[in-house]
């Protein structure tokens, strides 16, 4: 086809296409005149970018900004003319990668939106959620699936141009990745300090009538459960977590994902349908049962969940006993002996109460205030958190440093080429601007 051919033909697609994208539903124009539905943008190639694609691209942004927990950008003419522009220049892309017979995986593509999908929802806390953040940005999720399916096969048409046409060109110096590390030096990780530390854990337990009344609770909810009653009913009447009213529905975990490796290890060993023995957390008691196993592993998880209540008096008698074990170790006795003895952390009191090495940054605020003002080989204050009381001995600081060349070589490398393949793109695009057709309306 001629390129005067193909322009004619697109012309006259456009002249169909215009009368259709600004009339109203039938009827409408009697009683109201005419009203605008959808417009075309750019006519790129062979493809039309509408008013609507537009939209969903705006949306699309700006929730994907929300996601990542950033303030969204307001929708300005100029958010929009950029998002214009990414759109032409997806489509000249794709009308490279076409006309040298590139095609994607468009079962790889459905699979990552699938993928995609579950994590909003994930991210938003269930279905319900998600569904009303689209409903509140103009959407819907087959709307949203669609705009998401659009997007990753654009990406998947860029990897293979790029890989094909950019990429065998690029070439990274040994003195360019150097010069690379120089100039940004200041930009560059470190390894922050260090500390190591021993701990003694004393919880903060419930009064014996606060047990007795839950381990009654949950007795009871277990009894329901044997009579064949579901748990969808049984987590809406007992359970005094947050997702009763959804009937103990927790959502999608994956391993790590909860904040407890009691209720970690219940939640990996159950089957389909299974209910938990009853599980002992910091917070309370869990009756678990998993609802469904994805492909890849993750457990779709309900349960009834109990809180354990306590009162300032145990909090108090908890704090009596850290500052009696803390008196001990002032006194002479040794961290491991004490820990062995008083400390509710099995895994660190057999190793006379070691934790290991920690970055500082990675340590709550609460730990670092009372870790910095305790010089190697001493106790700290006792320090009250939702577990219990802690008190640590500092055994060795770790000062931090920068990485140094040679350790992030290859990194460097990669952002090196990646802006030399960025400038290439701009490049190539510019170039596709010349050899297909752009007519981009006002």
């Amino acid at each position: 086809m001629t390129s005067s051919t193909r322009i004619l033909i697109l012309a006259m697609a456009a002249a169909f296409l215009m009368p259709a994208a600004f009339l109203a539903p039938e009827g409408a124009l009697a009683d109201d005149g005419p009203v605008l539905v959808d417009r075309v943008l750019a006519i790129v190639d062979e493809e039309v970018i509408l008013q609507s694609d537009l939209d969903r691209e705006v949306d699309l942004y700006r929730m994907n900004q929300e996601y990542q927990g950033e303030t969204p950008d307001e929708d300005t003419p100029e958010l929009r003319r950029e998002l214009l522009d990414r759109l032409v220049e997806s489509k000249l892309i794709i009308a490279a990668a076409k006309a040298a017979d590139m095609s994607v995986d468009e079962e790889a593509i459905q699979r990552s939106v699938d993928q995609r999908i579950e994590q909003f929802i994930e991210r938003f806390g269930s279905r319900e959620v998600f569904e009303r953040e689209l409903r509140r940005s103009g959407t819907n999720e087959a709307d949203f699936r669609e705009r998401m399916t659009s997007q990753l096969r654009d990406d998947q048409y860029l990897r293979l141009v790029v890989g094909k046409f950019i990429r065998p060109d690029i070439e990274v110096l040994e003195n360019e990745v150097r010069d690379y590390y120089l100039a940004h030096l200041e930009d560059m990780p470190a390894e922050p300090d260090s500390v190591v530390l021993s701990n003694i854990l004393v919880p903060v337990q419930p009064s014996v009538e606060v047990r007795q009344r839950i381990q009654e609770r949950v007795a009871e909810a277990q009894s329901a459960l044997a009579g064949g009653r579901s748990f969808t009913d049984v987590a809406a009447e007992y359970s005094q977590g947050p997702n009763a009213r959804r009937g103990g529905a927790v959502g999608v975990v994956s391993p790590g994902d909860l904040f407890d490796p009691a209720l970690d290890r219940a939640v990996f060993t159950l089957e389909v349908g299974q209910v938990s023995e009853p599980v002992v957390s910091s917070r309370g008691v869990h009756l678990l049962k998993v609802d469904e196993v994805m492909d890849d592993g993750r457990r779709a998880l309900s349960q009834v969940f109990l809180p354990i209540e306590v009162t300032e008096e145990d909090v108090q008698h908890a704090r009596a006993e850290i500052e009696a074990a803390r008196a001990r170790l002032l006194a002479g006795e040794s961290f491991a002996t004490v820990a062995a003895e008083v400390s509710a952390d099995p895994a660190s009191a057999s190793r006379g109460g070691l934790l290991g090495t920690f970055r500082m940054e990675d340590l709550s605020e609460q730990f670092q205030t009372v870790i910095d003002a305790a010089s190697v080989g001493q106790v700290t204050e006792p320090v009250q958190t939702a577990a219990g009381w802690y008190v640590f001995l500092v055994q060795e600081r770790i000062e931090g440093h920068r990485f140094t060349y040679e350790d992030l070589k290859e990194q460097l490398r990669g952002a090196v080429e990646g802006e030399k393949i960025e400038a290439a793109l701009a490049d190539y695009v510019a170039g596709l601007r010349t050899r297909f057709f752009i007519d981009e309306k006002s």
